[in-house]
């Protein structure tokens, strides 16, 4: 049954394809897309074939409305499948996004909004409808924002939650989901109660003489007013000097934390400082720690440098190793995607490497339509060999057109040939 609901799923995203190519051919509006696929080989596993990825995005415009459609394919499976609607009428604008997962024939989401602007304030509706896997239950939360703009330049934003909260993961695209989490305070609240769950107030675009600042300020259901933040970001005018500041209000607490750092950069050579303190997180904390202790170097690092049709770049951590998103690997990354310390906000969200150190060489343009790209990661770490080879990678690909390419990479260990990739792409 599941085999055949599967088909069904991609069986009806394919006729939902088909017309809208059918459309877009006989006149009827605008249609664009990409379709790009990936193969990866692996020689030294069996089988052979490790895994296939495949991503088809086709857009259809017409009478002022813009249609979408995204799909993902794996090796063995149908992944992901999202319709998108979007339009605008003079101040009013909506748009619907549906996501379902073929392999498990249910909709992972559905997340509509609609805005209005009056008055000068700017007034979005979010409405979320999202299954739960824990529960494996649907479960609605609504947003309601205002904004707006004074006549001096400040912005302020009101964001209401209700049955949810944002996941500033999903927000920014580095995992998939709405951007929301639907929020039932431990079994509390059923998961479609649509309770008010809290509010953030944000100003942005406060100035002193000597520095500008923002204000954060949340409160919610369950602890009341949480703390109010001031972020100030200062600058030195005839110092290397940067210092970025945190002032948080709670309701018994008050703290002051102080993050300085050397700017220490040349043209397209960059030094990663960090003035330390006994503090764990190198910061100056009011009231407990307030001495400079020493200046550590974290790392440096070379960004785009141009030798004619050659672009050079390399990025070396002091002490521990580079940080890549983990929905990534490091096949066809070059070193300005890589971190030395993530946020750790989102330190989740990265994976560290065996590697603390990588030089990239990147070559477009010139009489070929050819990109080629290479990469040498190093572990300075190593007790035998402070410069000890990690990990090569190649990349190459050549555009037949502006619609057509063709690619392939490798990435080789020292003791073994690691993986190869395959890779097609066609845009139209």
């Amino acid at each position: 049954m599941k085999r055949i609901s599967s088909f069904r799923c991609g069986a009806i995203a394919f006729l939902v394809l088909l017309l809208v190519f059918v459309f877009g051919f006989v006149g009827y509006g605008s249609l664009s897309g990409d379709w790009e696929n990936n193969l990866y080989l692996s020689p030294d596993v069996n089988p052979v074939i490790s895994s296939f990825k495949s991503t088809l995005e086709v857009n259809y415009s017409s009478g002022g409305i813009n249609y979408s459609s995204l799909s993902k394919f794996n090796l063995d499976s149908y992944k992901l499948q999202k319709f998108g609607t979007d339009f605008s009428v003079g101040l009013l604008s909506a748009d619907s996004t549906l996501s379902f997962d073929p392999s498990n024939t249910r909709m992972n989401y559905w997340l509509a909004k609609a805005g209005m602007t009056f008055g000068g304030v700017e007034i979005d509706n979010t409405f979320v409808l999202e299954y739960l896997k824990k529960s494996s239950e649907y479960g609605a939360g609504y947003q309601l924002s205002l904004s707006g703009e004074t006549k001096k330049g400040i912005n302020i934003y009101l964001d209401n939650y209700f049955g949810m909260e944002k996941n500033q993961a999903e927000a920014l695209g580095l995992v998939n989901g709405s951007g929301y989490t639907i929020v039932t305070d431990g079994g509390t609240y059923g998961p479609s109660e649509l309770q008010y769950v809290g509010t953030t107030v944000e100003v942005t675009g406060l100035s002193f003489d000597c520095c500008q600042f923002h204000n954060t300020t949340k409160i919610t259901e369950s602890n009341g007013f949480e703390y109010s933040l001031f972020e100030f970001d200062i600058e030195s005018t005839n110092l290397p000097l940067e210092l970025e500041a945190d002032l948080r209000f709670t309701p018994q607490t008050k703290s002051l934390k102080l993050k300085p750092r050397l700017d220490l950069d040349w043209a397209c050579f960059d030094v990663y400082t960090n003035l330390s303190t006994s503090d764990d997180e190198n910061l100056l904390v009011g009231g407990q720690n307030s001495t400079i202790e020493a200046l550590a170097i974290e790392g440096f690092g070379m960004t785009d440098v141009q030798l004619g049709t050659v672009t050079f770049s390399s990025l070396t951590a002091m002490d521990g190793n580079l940080f890549r998103l983990t929905t990534e690997s490091n096949l066809g990354l070059r070193a300005d995607d890589y971190v030395l310390n993530p946020d750790p906000a989102y330190s989740g969200l990265y994976t560290e490497t065996n590697y603390d150190e990588v030089v990239s060489i990147e070559k477009s343009g010139g009489d070929l339509p050819l990109t080629l790209g290479i990469d040498t990661y190093f572990n300075m770490d190593s007790e035998t060999n402070p410069f000890d080879f990690g990990l090569f990678t190649g990349s190459a690909e050549y555009k037949f057109s502006d619609q057509f390419s063709l690619g392939a990479a490798i990435a080789v260990e020292p003791d073994q040939f690691k993986t190869m990739r395959l890779s097609f792409d066609y845009s139209f």
